[in-house]
């Protein structure tokens, strides 16, 4: 059996509490479960204090064979900062805004830089979802289309440099691809619409539910996992996109990135938001599988 947890964001001490509440203990130094294993959503880095001891927990838990580990927007993030195109310039840009970004990854990295190269490595080995036998992990969105297309073009589903380098150089259909399963659906907001965050900053796109269709959704309540409130009314038919719908006939998703609060956890039968933004005042959750493809809310738990 397994225990899917969330995004952890450098918050080491909340990140041993969740495997030692979960009945893991040390052997040789690594936490393990005799009839369980951990599988981590990504998003381990930026934001909490101590990035390269969460990253050196979870790579040592995967080495062993204790975990699974997938890779998240933050991973990419850091990853493209990191990596040069072929005539030497980070693919990533690096202004104040990206920097900003990973500022907590970047001041450890800075001073480690051996750890710096290590753990830059193993992230580039992660995958960017996994598929067992009756569940699914994504970091945001389990796009089939998507899933298919990263199978068929790049089989390792890896973020390694040259892959990096080619969706950055053309920004075509594996680059989208990759985007929906890091980053998830967002919508545009009309250009006569004005939204501002809690920060008073205008804001031009919202994330959306990934798995409903659009037409007859308010924008409100096509929303999912926004800082800011939007407004009741129907959007327009005009501006709807087509959206593939996921079945509740399909395998339970697990995934993290929308920072839900306490609204993270089952959010269907068959979809589970394990993200309750443990870097910014929440808690750290997991969900513990029993087997069953219906999922069920008692199975959160929550540091």
């Amino acid at each position: 059996m397994y225990d899917i947890i969330g995004d952890i964001h450098g918050e080491f001490e909340s990140l041993e509490e969740m495997l030692q509440t979960l009945g893991y203990k040390k052997e040789a130094g690594v936490y393990a479960h005799s009839e369980r294993k951990a599988v981590f959503v990504g998003d381990f880095v930026d934001r909490g204090f101590r990035v390269i001891d969460s990253l050196c927990l979870i790579k040592n838990m995967v080495d062993y064979g204790s975990a699974y580990a997938i890779v998240g927007n933050h991973e990419l993030n850091v990853l493209a900062y990191y990596t040069k195109d072929e005539e030497g310039f980070p693919l990533r840009e690096h202004s104040l805004k990206n920097k900003a970004q990973i500022r907590r990854t970047y001041l450890e990295f800075q001073a480690n830089k051996q750890a710096k190269k290590v753990y830059l490595k193993w992230l580039r080995s992660l995958p960017m979802f996994l598929e067992f036998d009756d569940f699914r992990v994504v970091h945001a969105c389990w796009d089939q289309e998507a899933v298919d297309l990263m199978r068929e073009k790049h089989p390792q589903n890896r973020l390694s440099k040259n892959f990096l380098r080619k969706i950055h150089a053309k920004k075509g259909k594996l680059y989208e691809a990759c985007m929906l399963l890091l980053k998830g659906r967002e919508f545009a907001l009309p250009n006569d619409m004005i939204i501002k965050d809690s920060y008073g900053i205008k804001r031009s796109m919202f994330r959306i539910k990934w798995w409903n269709k659009m037409e007859g959704e308010s924008f409100s309540s096509l929303a999912f996992g926004n800082r800011f409130k939007l407004p009741h009314y129907t959007i327009p038919p005009e501006l709807c996109v087509e959206i593939p719908p996921y079945s509740v006939e399909n395998p339970p998703v697990f995934f993290g990135h929308y920072c839900l609060n306490g609204q993270a956890g089952v959010i269907r039968d068959n979809l589970c938001c394990v993200d309750a933004c443990v870097a910014n005042g929440g808690h750290l959750i997991a969900y513990r599988w029993d087997g069953n493809r219906k999922l069920n809310p008692n199975n959160i738990v929550k540091v």
